[in-house]
């Protein structure tokens, strides 16, 4: 098993360990936000799937923090 992942996040080549969740990612990448989105290979997630949802070798992880106001 490698020692890392390559995955896209928001665009950039980053390295992550293997079997790591979208709720372990927010929380590697220090985002802080409860309103964020989060979209796995152009998918939207549901925030109720963050911890079951395993990431992969060559996916693409978009986080994206809304920005309301007007």
């Amino acid at each position: 098993m490698p020692d890392n992942i390559e995955i896209i996040l928001n665009g950039l080549k980053t390295k992550i360990s293997p079997n790591t969740s979208i709720a372990q990612l927010i929380c590697l990448m220090n985002e802080n936000d409860s309103q964020i989105i989060v979209e796995c290979n152009h998918q939207f997630i549901f925030p109720q799937k963050y911890s079951s949802t395993i990431i992969f070798e060559g996916d693409t992880i978009e986080l994206i923090q809304p920005d309301f106001g007007g």
